[in-house]
């Protein structure tokens, strides 16, 4: 596996890992609007931590490919992956617009946080699907 392959399987665990404990952490609390600032704070700050901490033991054991520039292959995975987030957070960011006239202001700020997660998702398990698709 290449580098960016193994980066995106880093991310793509460690955003379905923390941003499906907050969504959990949200369904428990029943509590989607004020209050929840500090918890977001903090899955943002967690996510951080586990994504750098991963690369750098990653990059510790994979020195060789850490360093390669992107092939012809990697621009045209990111590309077509990059593409489909834009699709996921455009339905997403809809769907708050849609929320924000029917509830309130931070359920809207809720939805735009994981919808943005979602994408990011979306866009990483594309990738490693790619990768996985054309190794």
């Amino acid at each position: 596996m290449s580098f960016r392959e193994i980066s995106s399987w880093i991310v793509l665990a460690a955003m379905v890992w923390v941003f499906g404990c907050y969504a959990l952490a949200l369904r428990e609390a029943e509590n989607f609007g004020a209050g929840t600032t500090g918890m977001m704070l903090g899955t943002i700050i967690g996510f951080v931590v586990i994504v750098v901490v991963a690369h750098v033991i990653v990059a510790i054991f994979a020195v060789r490919t850490g360093d390669e520039a992107a092939d012809e292959r990697d621009r045209r995975i990111s590309l077509r992956s990059d593409e489909l987030a834009g699709y996921v957070l455009g339905a997403w960011t809809f769907a708050a617009l849609a929320v924000a006239l029917f509830k309130g202001y931070y359920l809207i700020a809720n939805i735009l946080f994981l919808g943005l997660a979602a994408s990011e998702i979306a866009k990483n398990a594309y990738q490693v699907f790619l990768y996985r698709r054309s190794a």
